[in-house]
């Protein structure tokens, strides 16, 4: 594997208390890896009508959203709730999430963000 190139250079007037030695920056040239970000999916508004089903993914801890046309959706953060609008919000406040046992509380939480976010959109609640 190879090793990272790094640049030693000495702090200016910064003593080391141990050693009295001037102390060193360490800097890291950037890598050619380059670094990807995963975006959540817009989900358009309206779309939920159609859903079949959503469950909590306990490999993931993602909550997997399923319309027609098998059609998939996969939310990564309770806070994504945020983006939709209030008529796909008050769909999947109608319908149970499913899990397993054992993920049971984990899917609830995600069944409460939910209500709670539709809470805040009737009341034309301002996100930052």
């Amino acid at each position: 594997m190879k090793i990272a190139e790094s640049i030693v250079t000495p702090a200016p007037g910064v003593p080391d208390p141990r050693t009295n030695k001037r102390m060193k920056i360490v800097t890291w040239l950037p890598t050619d890896k380059e670094k990807t970000i995963p975006l959540v999916k817009k989900i358009p508004d309206g779309i939920l009508m159609t859903v079949h089903f959503w469950a909590y993914d306990e490999t993931l801890g993602q909550a997997l959203i399923v319309c027609e046309d098998d059609v998939q959706f996969r939310l990564t953060n309770q806070v994504d709730l945020r983006n939709l609008d209030l008529v796909n919000l008050e769909v999947l406040a109608q319908n149970h999430i499913r899990s397993t046992e054992k993920y049971e509380d984990s899917a609830k939480q995600w069944t409460c963000s939910c209500c709670w976010c539709t809470a805040h959109q009737k009341e034309n609640f301002r996100w930052l």
